[in-house]
């Protein structure tokens, strides 16, 4: 089992301690863990979708669209944006602030994303 699902376990278990609660067993407390932590990356990724579709209802198929494999490519077009140039030169400057126009030309910070906190917005970014 992942470390951190150990960790979020022990933390439940610590409260459920101090409220003095009938504790279930270990991997009953991981199950409900995990599928809490779904829940709630559920309802993030609902929001920014939400977000997404209302500041640009073309926004949301513009980005699908970016996670498409173009033919004759290895990686997706988000993957090519995702990725930061590798040599620090003038052509390497060049292809980066290129790479900067593309994704700002997506329109993705158009979205109001004042609902998500933002420490997750930034996981979710990365």
């Amino acid at each position: 089992m992942p470390r951190g699902r150990w960790r979020c376990s022990g933390q439940a278990v610590a409260w459920l301690r101090r409220e003095r609660a009938l504790l279930p067993g270990v991997s009953v407390l991981a199950r409900l863990v995990t599928a809490v932590r779904a829940e709630a990356a559920d309802r993030l990724h609902r929001t920014v979708a939400e977000a997404a579709a209302a500041a640009d209802a073309g926004l949301p198929g513009r980005l699908r669209a970016l996670l498409e494999v173009p033919p004759g490519q290895r990686v997706s077009e988000w993957e090519r944006l995702r990725r930061a140039p590798v040599r620090t030169s003038g052509p390497g400057l060049e292809r980066a602030l290129a790479r900067a126009a593309e994704v700002i030309g997506v329109g993705a910070g158009r979205a109001d994303l004042y609902a998500v906190p933002a420490n997750r917005l930034s996981v979710l970014a990365r």
